[in-house]
């Protein structure tokens, strides 16, 4: 598997920082985790176009993370001298149906009068098989029906938090993860309910024995200096601060 870090930051928009988004490639085939503003253009940036993203996965409903649905079903219809013709899957909490819904209330239904299948999926406590990987899925304790995934493929495993609180969700589905992709939003002392602080992050990696901690969801009040002390008090594991455009191998 290979991770392509597109946007490590948050609503609070940083020209070197954007909304969440990730691309997970597992094996040949593209997966994008979350979507925020402008993940489509810096996906282009890291090499990756909209055309070969095989399926999506949301965490949660915040715009931060999602936004970016619309300009994915809107390039893949509108493009001139392309046309889509594989399945599109897409997995996210429970409510995303009707989510979607509201996306075609203001858009029309036109947006999913497409030339391709698309399915979509709700999960909450879930494990699937998807071709060559499986996927598990936990509750995470931020907004109504989030979840966090974990990836496995070749032995390997890799989670993805979404955002969250310290919860037993995030703690099954980092159990000895080769990589943990976690949220740090707000400096230690500075704590908001639903998301992690970095004292919170290092907490969670040394109690799930991760291997790689990837801390990412930065807000702009947490600097790097201010981060990493609050991790290497609770980890002694590796710990790295996502940047955009970042590519990780695992």
């Amino acid at each position: 598997m290979e991770l392509t870090i597109v946007g490590s930051g948050t609503a609070a928009l940083e020209a070197s920082r954007g909304p969440s988004g990730y691309v997970l490639k597992t094996g040949a085939q593209y997966n994008l985790l979350d979507g925020g503003t402008g993940t489509l253009l810096k996906c282009l940036q890291a090499g990756v176009s909209y055309k070969e993203i095989d399926r999506l996965f949301y965490t949660h409903l915040h715009p931060d993370h999602t936004i970016d649905l619309v300009p994915f079903l809107f390039a893949t219809k509108h493009t001139p001298g392309y046309t889509r013709t594989r399945k599109l899957e897409i997995f996210g909490p429970v409510g995303f149906h009707a989510f979607l819904d509201k996306f075609v209330d203001v858009f029309g239904s036109g947006m999913l009068d497409v030339a391709y299948e698309i399915e979509i999926k709700e999960l909450d406590e879930t494990e699937l098989t998807l071709a060559s990987f499986k996927v598990v899925s936990r509750l995470m304790q931020h907004s109504q029906n989030a979840i966090g995934y974990r990836f496995e493929m070749d032995g390997r495993v890799f989670a993805y938090s979404g955002d969250t609180d310290v919860c037993a969700g995030v703690l099954e589905l980092a159990k000895n993860a080769d990589v943990l992709l976690l949220e740090c939003s707000f400096p230690d002392g500075e704590k908001v309910t639903g998301h992690l602080t970095p004292s919170e992050a290092g907490r969670i990696a040394a109690m799930a024995e991760v291997k790689r901690l990837i801390l990412t969801h930065i807000y702009p009040p947490v600097q790097a200096e201010r981060i990493m002390t609050g991790v290497e008090e609770q980890f002694s594991g590796s710990v790295e601060i996502a940047r955009d455009l970042m590519h990780v191998q695992i």
